[in-house]
């Protein structure tokens, strides 16, 4: 019975909203990545890291809306209680600018990567774990730091090689303004970005049930909200409620412009409104247009009261997120991922146990001048076996000791793409293989 218990196996089965990755999947994720910190660092940011784990009332900001959206993490004494998942990377960062005192200089620009933490649905494309690659300005609340952000997620998904995008912009001081405009009372205003926020989702007829089923907003009300988010921008731009925001995002956009973002890829969207509820500016993100079902792929805003809520001095900032799993799984669907499965191209067969020592000291010369190579470690004893091995992991270089080669002082090298094969000197085995890998 004890034996029967001890053997009993555990389902290996993954949480909800939760992925495993490959080196197939990973290595072409790991190369997005590359790009997106050499994007990042072209623009002048620099990497900071913040903890995973964090205190609930950092988190949350004491909005019960936010204690839905997280992940506690409680220890197995039930001490510390109060401790959760960061949900987002930019509230660690304000509390850590705002703990930091003058020990960072402003402005600050940073940027960091990421795991975080939703406990939200999960569904196609929505990962409650998942990966982000945040870059913020701390410090400036210059408009050039908006376009500046703008230019940013253009120019990362440029490098990336995206070309059929919109990055969609909107300002919350036009929204702010909609209690005056459709005269509802003002602290209403949080539910109606809340629900605003899921309009791409349910449409201009699911925020009107929801406005008024859950938040109880009047027919006048609704049908007032409703004439704003079918209205162009230019018939609302100057109304006294939204003038002013209006006036900050067309300057905002025409500096993105003069930072070499081409309009066609800016679209005023006045629904938009990113339902974090420390925005307080210019809000924006980008939507892949023929994959659209993906939702937002980067997104962010202005949020210049967030360091003051931990106690810091009032700081502008302004950041965009790009969630990276949502991104790379729109690309999966797509069929657009194709990545190598393995970090070495280079396999040294290892057949005869004589020959052992010259196959270890080849693989650690590769390694000597920066090639990556392996050494074959697994059961099969033979030439044809190890070579049979070779082709099904599509290594591109495989280097052959034998006892003749041994005798000659010399190996084999196979091109496996070209299909061709050399001898060659032991001693330039090296400059050999980097000469098929990288001519």
């Amino acid at each position: 019975m004890a034996n029967e218990k001890a053997q009993k196996s555990v389902n290996p089965e993954l949480p909800s909203g939760t992925k495993d990755y490959l080196p197939e999947e990973y290595l072409p994720k790991q190369k997005m990545l590359d790009s997106i910190r050499a994007t990042f660092e072209l623009f002048g940011f620099s990497p900071i890291e913040t903890s995973a784990l964090q205190k609930e009332e950092v988190l949350t900001g004491g909005d019960e809306n936010f204690k839905k959206q997280i992940f506690n993490a409680v220890n197995k004494d039930g001490e510390d209680s109060t401790l959760a998942l960061r949900f987002d990377l930019t509230v660690p960062m304000a509390r850590l600018v705002a703990s930091s005192g003058d020990k960072i200089e402003r402005p600050f620009k940073r940027y960091e990567m990421g795991k975080v933490w939703r406990g939200e649905k999960a569904q196609a494309g929505r990962f409650r774990e998942f990966l982000q690659c945040d870059a913020d300005i701390v410090g400036s609340a210059s408009p050039i730091a908006d376009a500046e952000i703008i230019s940013l997620m253009y120019e990362t998904m440029r490098a990336l090689g995206f070309e059929n995008f919109q990055i969609k912009i909107n300002n919350r001081k036009i929204l702010n303004g909609l209690y005056e405009y459709a005269k509802f009372p003002q602290e209403k205003t949080n539910d109606l970005i809340r629900t605003l926020d899921k309009a791409d989702k349910v449409g201009v007829s699911g925020v009107e049930k929801e406005l008024k089923d859950k938040f109880n907003f009047l027919e006048d009300e609704i049908k007032q909200i409703k004439k704003f988010l079918e209205s162009e921008f230019d018939s609302i731009k100057n109304s006294p409620e939204f003038s002013f925001g209006a006036n900050e995002l067309l300057r905002t956009i025409e500096i993105a412009k003069n930072l070499g973002v081409p309009e066609m890829f800016l679209k005023i969207d006045l629904s938009l409104a990113r339902g974090l509820g420390y925005y307080t500016g210019i809000v924006f993100e980008t939507v892949l247009l023929d994959t659209p079902e993906a939702g937002s792929v980067l997104g962010g805003g202005r949020y210049d009261d967030l360091v003051e809520r931990f106690g810091g001095a009032k700081t502008p900032a302004v950041g965009m997120s790009v969630g990276i799993d949502r991104l790379f799984s729109a690309l999966e669907k797509k069929d657009l991922i194709k990545g190598d499965s393995k970090i070495s191209k280079v396999l040294v067969l290892n057949f005869d146990e004589m020959c052992e020592e010259e196959c270890v000291k080849i693989v650690s010369t590769l390694r000597g001048e920066k090639v990556p190579a392996e050494i074959y470690l697994g059961k099969e004893e033979t030439l044809k076996g190890q070579l049979a091995f070779a082709v099904k992991n599509e290594y591109e270089v495989v280097i052959i000791v034998g006892q003749q080669e041994k005798d000659k002082g010399v190996v084999q090298i196979k091109n496996m793409v070209a299909r061709t094969q050399e001898e060659v000197k032991l001693e330039e085995v090296s400059s050999a293989v980097k000469n098929i890998l990288y001519s």
